[in-house]
């Protein structure tokens, strides 16, 4: 399994309450995803973004918040997504 495999997986189940765009995991979950990062060939791209937060941006459109349980935050993954692809070929 990669990291893009769970990701989809976790994504694939609806959860009441929660934006489209987000999933709450478990703490199992969670420290599954980051070590299949870690596994991935765009792993270097997972980066700290703040307490309990990192974001991974490997290339493509798509990139992922994933934030710990902290005091203003819950255990999550968020899809951020560029609809359009840069002029120069970047994305974010």
């Amino acid at each position: 399994m990669t990291a893009f495999d769970l990701i989809d997986s976790i994504f694939s189940h609806v959860q009441a309450g929660v934006p489209g765009n987000e999933r709450r995991i478990t703490e199992r979950q969670l420290d599954y995803l980051e070590e299949l990062i870690g596994e991935d060939p765009e792993g270097a791209a997972y980066v700290s973004d703040g307490p309990g937060r990192k974001i991974w941006k490997p290339s493509g459109r798509t990139k992922f918040v994933i934030m710990r349980d902290g005091p203003t935050t819950h255990r999550c993954v968020q899809k951020l997504s560029n609809l359009a692809a840069s002029g120069t070929g970047s994305l974010f």
